[in-house]
């Protein structure tokens, strides 16, 4: 009897230890976990607020392309964010309109807008120019003239959107693979109505 007794006393004992080392164990998995925090990188951050939820069906205008958080949410909340991120000093990729913005040489992200529609509406009433979709960090696409794209050329006429000057447009002719890509800057959307026939006939 004595020694069963001895035995369920240790066995109490050695129980009371597992527990206790099971709880300190559970105490220091719960204060590691404390100790992590996920940090969000900036271009993480503005990855996530220019993603574009892709429409259903085949993107026909740059008006369908428009679903990131940078077209949609408050205009002045999308610019803090831009600036506070380092989207000005070129760190992080933007809409032309964006960097237009931030610089004060466009009045609304709603006027940049319908820059595009103007455009996109010009384009796609004449022949042989079609929109082509593209959502890279809240841009919304650019314009090909097919019938450029005759041998040798590789690549056809291309028209794009830019920050790099006033006028928010360059014209990209007609290429073969690996040969420099000229940009041809256009005044705006009324001067290139002007000159389309020229360009077209390069």
């Amino acid at each position: 009897m004595v020694l069963s007794s001895e035995f369920s006393s240790l066995n109490q004992k050695s129980a009371k230890a597992i527990e206790e080392t099971e709880v300190a164990e559970d105490a220091e998995v719960t204060e590691e976990a404390e100790d992590v925090r996920l940090i969000p990188t900036p271009r993480l951050e503005w990855s996530l607020a220019t993603e574009s939820n892709q429409p259903e069906g085949e993107a026909g205008s740059p008006e369908s392309m428009r679903t990131g958080w940078v077209h949609t949410a408050p205009q002045d909340q999308v610019l803090d964010l831009f600036r506070r991120l380092g989207g000005p000093e070129g760190r992080l990729p933007a809409p032309w309109w964006l960097h237009a913005l931030h610089r004060g040489e466009v009045g609304t992200r709603a006027e940049a807008f319908r820059f595009e529609d103007d455009l996109h509406a010009l384009l796609i009433a004449r022949t042989g120019w079609v929109f082509v979709p593209w959502s890279t960090a809240g841009e919304i696409g650019y314009w090909e003239y097919g019938p450029s794209d005759r041998p040798p050329m590789s690549v056809p006429t291309t028209v794009t959107l830019t920050d790099q000057h006033p006028g928010w447009i360059n014209i990209v002719p007609a290429q073969t693979d690996g040969s420099p890509t000229p940009r041809v800057p256009a005044p705006g959307v009324s001067e290139l109505a002007a000159i389309l026939p020229r360009i077209e006939a390069w």
